[in-house]
């Protein structure tokens, strides 16, 4: 039975996080641990980990405990790739949330980790106070035309899917530095680059993401397309942000999906990180914890600290 990562390389340092493996039912998964108060969750992207969250946790640690995992298929955990799936990663997330004793949450959520945030606000929303999304629309948003432009930009994923040839392509390297080019409104530092592109030329890690493209991102796709979700709304307040330089999900196309926001439920926002395109944690930290804090605090609710 095949885990994430073959040999796992030093984990980088963060100050005042703290590192735990947490058992699962099938294996243990990492958490990066900061702060202290009512917990927040925080969902890394494709191609990333916890580390992603590297300049948002000290902004945030002093008021809230922040909860950072490694999900299946990413980073230092050690968790089977061949159970990969929607349903197995939100399960995982209900299996940490109960391993720390935590009822509620918030939940900061970017890329694939919106995809498991979203399916917990939606089938459980008893354990969400508040979320928030970046860079990814509701998934019961109306398919439209209007799309179509941004999605040439995504053509990456069905070869990622490939089995064989998505696991090459992200060891290879070379795609990953496009994307992270791609997909940032300035490029980024090539340390930040580089942490990440090496994560991804491990072959269990690099397998795990192309099964993440074939097992979760095309099947929500095809469920977003068919209008799956439709009739569901967040009864949890909700922002979901795009940076203002996204190229897949420019505003105009944001605010055209999201004009009436109440179809999504009774508390749903639409904010813009400027100086960002995709990878706002990444390109502008310090705009994004910002935005974060003033929606918690002006949606406090209850959470289990």
């Amino acid at each position: 039975m095949e885990t994430q990562l073959s040999a796992p390389p030093a984990m980088p340092t963060v100050e005042g996080v703290e590192h735990r493996w947490i058992a699962l039912s099938d294996g243990r998964m990492h958490v990066a641990l900061a702060g202290a108060g009512d917990p927040v969750l925080l969902l890394s992207g494709f191609g990333q980990t916890w580390w992603e969250w590297r300049d948002i946790i000290p902004a945030l640690a002093p008021r809230y405990r922040l909860i950072a995992p490694d999900l299946r298929g990413e980073g230092w955990s050690e968790l089977p790739v061949d159970a990969i799936s929607r349903t197995r990663r939100c399960a995982d997330v209900l299996e940490l949330l109960s391993a720390l004793e935590l009822d509620r949450v918030r939940i900061v959520s970017h890329d694939m980790g919106a995809i498991t945030a979203m399916q917990l606000a939606l089938q459980h929303p008893d354990r969400v106070v508040a979320q928030v999304m970046l860079g990814v629309p509701p998934v019961q948003m109306r398919f439209s035309p209007a799309l179509l432009p941004g999605m040439r930009h995504l053509w990456f994923e069905e070869a990622l899917a490939i089995p064989g040839l998505g696991a090459r392509l992200l060891r290879g390297g070379r795609l990953p530095r496009w994307l992270y080019s791609h997909f940032s409104a300035r490029p980024l530092a090539d340390d930040v680059v580089d942490r990440y592109v090496s994560l991804l030329r491990d072959p269990g890690l690099a397998r795990a993401g192309s099964m993440l493209n074939r097992r979760m991102v095309l099947p929500e796709l095809g469920r977003i397309v068919r209008g799956t979700y439709r009739g569901t709304r967040y009864a949890m307040p909700s922002l979901f942000a795009f940076g203002a330089e996204d190229v897949a999900f420019p505003p105009a196309v944001a605010r055209a999906v999201l004009a009436d926001t109440a179809e999504f439920g009774d508390d749903v926002e639409l904010a813009f990180v400027e100086g960002a395109a995709h990878f706002v944690a990444d390109e502008a930290p310090a705009a994004t914890a910002r935005l974060v804090a003033e929606f918690f605090e002006a949606h406090p609710g209850r959470a289990s600290a």
